[in-house]
């Protein structure tokens, strides 16, 4: 039995010295907390292995030594084992408490370590800069101006506007509007009570072209035709993206808690300070450095817990257990968010199929699924929704 202790020990110490030299040469930057967690879990798992072989050891103690009282007639005999048959009750509780303290120390790493991994979880850098031309696209397709032939075609018609507007409420109204819209290749939407007006005074500049213009007039049609394609596509566009404003809320919340949680534990709980963490580890790019660290980290969490443990022996679980909920309940919520992300990012796919055999903005289409079909695949690369919320629900074990 002390050969077996003394062989785990020494097997602790091997481990804890090479982990992080081994593990920055053999996995990606991305996965530096889960290894840590794999390495601590394995070696939590060996001690449970450990203090299971006592606990029997114990149990055979106090099961012979039960048959032997039972068969014992002398009774300075009988309590001398009685005593003796204590003292293993109270080997094998405290081969138990060691237990729950391996099981705390565990789960408390967990927690600060997916803590800590959710400052860089949090800012998808990835994604917004891969998806920065697809959004850029969209608002390309919202905006007429950008079509062949449309930006020259609306420069008579807008000097039909103004050339009519004092005989014409409606286009005087109309050319108040654009006046006060500016330029409009910039970027303003084709949408709303401005695309009503401008229906009509397209329409009424069609009316007004004489036979000798059939080449404008024809022209003019299919720019009608096209500023409707637009209109629909960019309202259909702005119902997808008004949940986008509700998903940046939510992030926005997410993060408030989040740097709240930092503090609670880094900060009070084990006394690291942010700045050296944000250094060391959020934007630590090396690997090997950033895993050191955060083997750093855990050894402080798994130290406070025995410290908590001998200063308050009768409710020293309390604090880590409140703790260790508020992080898994961050990590699902965070899950749930990216969730939504992907949802919102599919209904693309939707409002792409739509369009697809609009012969105005088929070719747009097409370009546009490329690039959302970058977005996602850099998305689902960096997250996995389903498996990110099921992970956040096993991340601890359980006594």
């Amino acid at each position: 039995m002390k050969k077996l202790t003394i062989s785990f020990s020494l097997f602790l110490a091997f481990s804890g010295a090479t982990f992080a030299q081994s593990l920055s040469t053999t996995v990606p930057n991305e996965t530096v907390t889960d290894q840590v967690l794999k390495e601590l879990n394995r070696e939590r798992a060996l001690l449970s292995q450990n203090l299971d072989f006592r606990i029997k050891e114990i149990d055979s103690k106090i099961t012979n030594l039960d048959e032997s009282i039972k068969n014992s007639k002398n009774a300075s005999d009988k309590v001398e084992k009685l005593l003796e048959r204590v003292k293993f009750l109270e080997q094998r509780q405290t081969e138990i408490d060691k237990n729950t303290v391996s099981v705390y120390k565990y789960n408390y790493s967990s927690a600060v370590l997916n803590l800590a991994s959710m400052e860089r979880e949090i800012k998808p850098l990835n994604l917004f800069n891969s998806s920065r031309e697809f959004y850029s696209t969209l608002d390309r397709v919202s905006n007429p101006m950008h079509y062949e032939g449309y930006q020259e075609w609306f420069g008579k018609f807008q000097n039909f506007v103004k050339e009519e507007q004092d005989s014409n409420a409606s286009l005087a109204a109309l050319n108040h509007i654009m006046a006060v819209t500016g330029d409009l290749s910039q970027g303003t939407p084709f949408v709303g009570m401005f695309a009503g007006s401008l229906f009509d005074g397209i329409g009424t500049f069609i009316e007004s072209l004489n036979r000798r213009q059939k080449e404008l007039q024809k022209q003019s049609i299919e720019m009608l035709k096209l500023t409707t394609s637009v209109s629909q596509f960019t309202h259909d566009k702005d119902l997808i993206e008004t949940e986008w404003e509700a998903i940046n809320k939510s992030l926005d919340e997410l993060r408030n808690l989040q740097d709240k949680e930092m503090k609670e534990n880094f900060v009070k709980m084990l006394g690291v300070n942010l700045e050296e963490f944000d250094r060391k580890f959020t934007g630590e790019t090396d690997a090997k450095k950033r895993t050191q660290y955060i083997l750093d980290i855990s050894k402080i969490a798994e130290n406070k817990i025995v410290e908590e443990r001998e200063k308050n022996p009768e409710n020293w679980k309390q604090s880590y257990h409140d703790e260790m909920l508020a992080v898994q309940n961050l990590k699902i919520r965070f899950g749930d968010i990216t969730f939504r992300i992907l949802e919102n990012l599919k209904k693309y796919e939707g409002l792409i199929e739509k369009y697809k055999k609009d012969p105005y903005l088929k070719k747009e289409m097409g370009e546009l699924e490329v690039k959302l079909d970058i977005v996602k695949n850099t998305f689902e690369s960096t997250f996995n929704p389903q498996e990110y919320i099921k992970a956040s629900n096993e991340m601890y074990i359980v006594e």
